[in-house]
């Protein structure tokens, strides 16, 4: 089982490593005793999405001011006749659209660079995306009060089949996040644990989200944000369950 999980890590395509822009090694602070949640890292900035739309796939897209739920759940069957369930995300956790401001840079946009975690300092040249978001948590019957959400379940993607012919943009990349944990926090690492973030039940958490990508898919308006995205099936598999793609559409008019 550990190692199938791992191999799914791998098909959300986090990577391995963090890296902050403010530079230096942090140590993991004492483990949390909330509900553990799978770790976080930033994205590696050349990486696709782990599958594509087909005609098949359904897709629900939303704008600013609506909503999508954190939660998902959905098996593996692979071809040996085995299986794996999976939940992404928290069950009773939802996600809002609040806003999204462009920039030709990170540095235009003043945000405090403690929360930049990128892979290569070449990416922030590139133009960015803040997102704002807003998380509200209502338990589940019998569930936990405070739990540990994990904003790395929204990832940054284009769709192929709105780029232009010949046009090979490099794939949006997620690398900044607001709530960063600070190095001293004693629930969360600020280094593995980079873009979660501690809700309780009621409560709501705002956040911005920021995106480094092309300029070409600003102006084809061509970016979104999808929640717990599905895999791709595996060789002579299939996934089954909640497949449905949601996303947040960034730049819609």
């Amino acid at each position: 089982m550990k190692m199938r999980l791992a191999a799914l890590a791998a098909l959300f395509t986090l990577a391995a490593a963090l890296t902050a822009c403010s530079g230096g090694t942090q140590s993991a602070p004492a483990p949390s005793s909330l509900p553990p949640q799978s770790e976080s890292t930033a994205p590696d900035s050349e990486v696709g999405p782990a599958s594509e739309p087909t005609d098949k796939t359904e897709t629900e897209t939303k704008g600013t001011g609506e909503s999508i739920s954190g939660y998902k759940s959905f098996a593996i069957h692979y071809e040996d006749g085995t299986e794996t369930a999976i939940e992404r995300g928290v069950e009773g956790l939802t996600y809002t659209l609040e806003g999204v401001k462009v920039f030709d840079s990170i540095e235009d946009a003043g945000v405090d660079m403690y929360g930049c975690t990128v892979d290569s300092e070449d990416i922030l040249a590139r133009p960015f995306v803040l997102a704002e978001l807003k998380a509200d948590y209502t338990a589940p019957a019998g569930g936990e009060l405070e739990v540990i959400a994990d904003a790395n379940d929204l990832t940054p993607l284009l769709l192929t089949d709105k780029l232009e012919a010949g046009s090979e943009p490099a794939f949006p990349a997620l690398g900044y996040f607001s709530l960063r944990p600070k190095e001293d926090d004693s629930k969360l690492d600020s280094q593995h644990q980079a873009y979660c973030y501690i809700i309780k039940d009621g409560e709501s958490v705002t956040f911005q989200l920021g995106i480094f990508c092309d300029r070409a898919l600003i102006d084809a308006k061509n970016l979104y944000l999808e929640v717990n995205a599905v895999p791709a099936p595996p060789d002579g598999g299939t996934v089954t369950g909640d497949t449905a793609r949601r996303m947040f559409s960034l730049l819609a008019e």
